[in-house]
């Protein structure tokens, strides 16, 4: 096993706002998002010689991400209620109809078990394939489909409300 050829700081570069987007859609909390980002990019700067390819540095740091993800929902008793989660940054604030999707998806994400919110953010968001996904979250291929599928009624409850 070599260390990778991408420099620390190329890594984060590349990779820190996917990251953390994708932690943000599944814990939902900008702060405890920030946190275990930090996290993981720590265990991956530790770990950066274990890597045997820059071609599985996504998957990889995903992995850590999901990993940091499950011991913060482990070592947390309480939900997200609906109502604490933010107005989406991401959304233009001059188009009411983007923000009454984004607020029917939130409203719905809220709902969702970690596993569905990290499957839904990873297929819809990021755009990745199940293979993919089973790689980053350890679950069956099949789990996941269920998974999706579950987390799409979810939001299409809350859209026919």
């Amino acid at each position: 096993m070599g260390p990778s050829k991408m420099s620390f700081h190329e890594i984060v570069r590349t990779y820190q706002q996917p990251l953390y987007w994708y932690i943000r859609r599944v814990v939902l909390i900008h702060e405890d998002s920030e946190d275990i980002l930090q996290e993981t990019l720590l265990k991956a700067y530790r770990h950066l010689w274990a890597l045997r390819s820059d071609n599985a540095m996504k998957s990889w740091l995903f992995r850590i991400a999901t990993n940091e993800m499950n011991r913060y929902f482990r070592g947390r008793r309480e939900t997200v209620r609906a109502d604490s989660i933010p107005d989406s940054e991401t959304v233009d604030q001059e188009c009411i109809s983007e923000r009454k999707v984004s607020e029917i998806i939130s409203a719905a994400i809220a709902q969702m078990s970690p596993l569905q919110r990290e499957v839904f953010s990873l297929k819809y968001y990021d755009d990745m394939d199940y293979d993919e996904i089973s790689r980053i979250t350890g679950a069956s291929k099949n789990t996941l489909m269920v998974s999706y599928h579950e987390a799409r009624k979810k939001i299409e409850n809350e859209i026919d409300k």
